[in-house]
């Protein structure tokens, strides 16, 4: 069986190849954490990312060979791998990250069709160009690379304490912050992307993938080898498929085949306690003792990481292939007709194009769908295409206008996924169908994002089975089958994932597959104190802390956002308190003029050097955390917060 031969040989499901003896790997991925400040697009340069071994210099080892570009809007909800490069085992516990805003391009999302272009600046109201950042990793959690094995180094684009938006001027001032960890810091899916390495191994169920991140032509460093399982689905040049047919129709493709593999890394705590000889680091001539960590002495642990694949796509299904693609969400639908504002192109070339205005996809019945994760292909499926459907369209494009464009699918193809939607309850219900006991649940949502975006953009004329069945942003019907709705109450936040109604065939306008409330929603507080305060919190300990939303110093952001819900702390009558809650936690202080930036995985070490830091005279610029909001008890538990620091 599949699964056997996978289960077999899992322990190596992921790692470098061609390694040197007494080489490990570092894998490194890249996501985002979004905003209050909602973007429909955020592309910037990523010029380089480089792992050393300590602040005062010494080799780099480049994630990426060449710069590219990344449009963190789109990696709020995924996780991409940047790069595995080969590096001599050891300690790593700087990264030094520089970006580009030179040609940023940066959207932002007020309600209109195609949002606000904003002029990135920097602190000094200054044009933005390249701008680097040093990661200091968590001392306490060091990321240590082992011969023969591969570590994960997760790192995190934090939107909302890296932007502060001025919509009136058109600006945005910009202070990256990105945090980094050894340790996993989210559950969110992780995607490997690149050409298919040789041939696919049929004799143990795996295949390899260069790395070339974020939908751009410039590759990371490194491959890494992918398993999948006998349930992973796959589509390969249109087609879906299932377990072993779909790794058979994998292994004819030719070596060089764009693939994306889409699935979950697995980390397992080793220590590498057979080599215990000194190594040689081949570029510096440098030997370096085996786990051993210059700065205490002590041996530290490892950590190999195995990556399951649950999907695959292939060939034209990635990219290229003689057809173009446009990926968005449909904001409108007449006939055959689809429209998708403020889409990406990915050109058959491997150009990649944000569209400023809109693209105008034509579709027929010729256009075969499927849907992302089903292994069966679908007939007659264009109906399911609707307004709030997140697409990739296939076929040849045209670009007419600047900003917009064209796109022929009506001999090619569109792949549905799932669309997220947030809104406040304004009804329940409850029915049971026919000839069974089950009862079905619904919503009735007062929306106010489909599919990541404000429910302005979108036009509903013909969703319903009659005009009068349209569907309606202020009474969004939402079929939520048998999932759990006990804190989904009228009056609260609620964000649904899953599939819009097939156009013409509404009501319910959208069916969950998920469904996340009050309880389980990721809130987020921001809070600025415009040039600084030197006191933020009215008291800090290595059990809480408690922000001071009296300080003269608040600035115009000071809200906690629990989904589709904005709680303004200026309305509060009691100061918040933040706690560490018990899931994964990251902790760090930015410093914006030295461009550092210290990492913590214990909240007590990071209130501990907050403490030694905050002085009288260093200001608290910004705070931000992300996690669980109880307004009755103003108790906010975190999994992650950053202070932002003017030194």
């Amino acid at each position: 069986m599949l699964n056997q031969r996978f289960l077999a040989r899992a322990c190596a499901a992921l790692a470098l190849l061609a390694l040197a003896a007494c080489n490990g790997s570092a894998v490194v991925t890249l996501t985002s954490t979004a905003s209050t400040d909602n973007y429909l697009t955020y592309r910037v340069g990523l010029a380089s990312v480089q792992l050393q071994k300590s602040s005062n210099g010494g080799t780099a080892y480049q994630v990426l060979p060449a710069g590219t570009t990344v449009d963190l809007a789109k990696l709020v909800n995924l996780s991409d791998v940047m790069g595995s490069v080969a590096l001599p085992k050891g300690t790593y516990g700087n990264v030094v990250i520089t970006l580009d805003y030179t040609s940023a391009e940066i959207v932002y999302d007020n309600g209109s069709v195609n949002g606000v272009a904003l002029t990135p600046l920097g602190a000094g109201g200054q044009a933005l160009g390249q701008v680097s950042l040093t990661l200091d990793l968590d001392p306490s959690n060091n990321f240590t690379v082992s011969s023969k094995q591969a570590s994960w180094l997760a790192l995190d684009f934090k939107l909302a304490a890296s932007n502060i938006v001025n919509l009136s001027a058109k600006t945005v001032t910009v202070t990256p912050l990105i945090v980094g960890s050894a340790a996993p810091i989210d559950s969110k899916t992780v995607r490997i992307r690149g050409p298919l390495s040789g041939s696919v191994n049929t004799s143990n169920t795996q295949f390899t993938l260069g790395i070339m991140p974020f939908d751009f032509s410039s590759g990371g460093a490194g491959s890494l080898v992918v398993a999948p399982t006998d349930i992973t689905t796959y589509e390969i040049n249109g087609t879906p498929s299932t377990g072993t047919l779909g790794f058979t129709q994998l292994g004819a493709l030719s070596s060089g085949t764009m693939t994306e593999a889409f699935g979950t890394f697995t980390a397992t705590d080793t220590s590498d306690t057979t080599d215990t000889t000194d190594e040689t680091d081949t570029t510096t001539g440098a030997s370096t003792a085996d786990e051993t960590d210059t700065t205490t002495g002590t041996v530290s642990s490892s950590t190999n990481v195995s990556f399951t694949a649950s999907q695959v796509l292939a060939g034209s299904s990635a990219q290229g292939s003689g057809f173009d693609r446009v990926s968005g969400i449909v904001s409108a639908r007449s006939g055959n007709v689809l429209t998708v504002e403020d889409g990406t192109l990915l050109a058959n070339n491997g150009s990649n194009t944000f569209l400023t205005g809109t693209a105008t996809i034509d579709i027929g019945a010729n256009t075969a769908v499927s849907t992302f994760g089903e292994g069966s292909p679908q007939s007659n499926a264009t109906p399911q295409i609707s307004v709030g459907s997140l697409i990739d369209a296939f076929g040849t494009a045209a670009t007419t206008t600047a900003g917009n464009a064209t796109l022929d699918a009506s001999a090619g193809r569109v792949r549905l996924g799932n669309t997220s939607a947030w809104g406040m309850v304004t009804g329940t219900g409850t029915t049971t169908g026919t000839g069974t006991t089950t009862a079905i649940g619904s919503l009735t949502l007062d929306l106010t994002q489909l599919g990541g975006r404000s429910v302005q953009a979108f036009d509903f004329i013909g969703t319903g089975t009659s005009v009068s069945f349209d569907a309606s942003a202020s009474e969004y019907q939402v079929s939520t089958g048998t999932l759990d709705l006990t804190n989904s109450t009228v009056g609260v936040p609620v964000e649904v994932t899953g599939l819009v109604t097939a156009f013409g065939q509404a009501p319910p306008d959208f069916t969950a597959s998920a469904l996340l409330d009050p309880t389980t929603i990721n809130a987020e507080m921001v809070i600025d104190f415009g040039a600084g305060t030197p006191a933020p919190f009215t008291s800090y300990d290595t059990s809480q802390m408690v922000v001071d939303i009296t300080n003269s110093s608040v600035g115009p952001r000071h809200e906690i956002q629990i989904g589709s819900q904005v709680i303004s702390t200026s309305g509060m009558s009691s100061d918040p308190t933040i706690t560490p809650n018990s899931s994964t936690l990251m902790f760090a202080i930015q410093h914006t003029v030295s461009g550092t930036v210290e990492n913590f995985n214990e909240y007590s070490n990071f209130i501990t050097q907050l403490q030694s830091e905050l002085n009288g005279s260093v200001l608290v610029t910004g705070i931000t955390a992300i996690g669980q909001y109880t307004a009755e008890s103003f108790a906010f538990a975190a999994n992650s917060i950053t202070v932002t620091l003017y030194n």
